[in-house]
């Protein structure tokens, strides 16, 4: 479901168009009995300079939601990449969020972005704390102009049960180049031009790992 669709739920349910996860809950029973894990990819190669502001106000909103609405062991994980990738957010639960202090991103830019080392480092991550995840979900906030090998590419994207490109300032269904590939067609891109429209994403893909829906309190 793109997010425009979101939006026309929102409206529906007596939100507006700058409704936010601020406002929204997981209805519905939670059909995930094991831990949840979200994890988010922040592309900070020199084309995504404008949307840094964004991510961090969305960044702002998700945390309170995830500490409302989740588990307590349930977890976040967070990376920063470019040419290179900077795992700043270890696997967190959600029930230690407030004090969790995420590190400054240390990977190098280049002429080209590659997305393999954030899934990479993602994966290390929690195998260094013991694969709890019994559902995994990537949001990975990028214009997705990737220079990876597609081959090496699509196993490490099947770690993840469900994964959204967040894709600024651009119509949701727009695919890179790299996502053309039909073994990546269950990767879901969808645009987004304000933080409020990202974390309804976030927001979206919790919902789908729990097995609830989003919606406003």
């Amino acid at each position: 479901m793109a997010v425009a669709a979101a939006g026309v739920i929102w409206y529906l349910n007596g939100g507006g168009q700058r409704a936010s996860l601020g406002e929204a809950t997981l209805a519905g029973a939670r059909q995930v009995q094991g831990v949840v894990c979200l994890d988010v990819a922040g592309d900070f190669s020199g084309s995504m300079d404008d949307s840094v502001e964004m991510r961090d106000e969305a960044l702002a909103l998700l945390k309170p939601f995830m500490a409302r609405e989740l588990r307590p062991d349930d977890l976040l994980a967070s990376v920063t990449f470019a040419r290179t990738a900077s795992l700043t957010l270890p696997p967190t639960p959600v029930g230690s969020l407030a004090e969790a202090v995420e590190e400054p991103g240390s990977q190098e830019d280049g002429q080209y972005t590659y997305f393999i080392p954030a899934l990479k480092a993602l994966d290390r991550a929690h195998a260094e704390d013991g694969e709890k995840c019994v559902r995994r979900v990537l949001v990975a906030i990028t214009d997705g102009e990737f220079e990876d090998d597609v081959d090496k590419l699509v196993p490490l994207v099947r770690h993840f049960d469900l994964v959204y490109l967040a894709v600024p300032d651009e119509a949701t269904g727009y695919r890179p180049t790299v996502f053309t590939d039909a073994r990546l067609a269950a990767v879901v891109t969808e645009g987004f031009d304000s933080a409020e429209e990202l974390s309804l994403l976030y927001g979206k893909a919790l919902a789908a790992a729990t097995g609830q829906r989003l919606a406003r309190e």
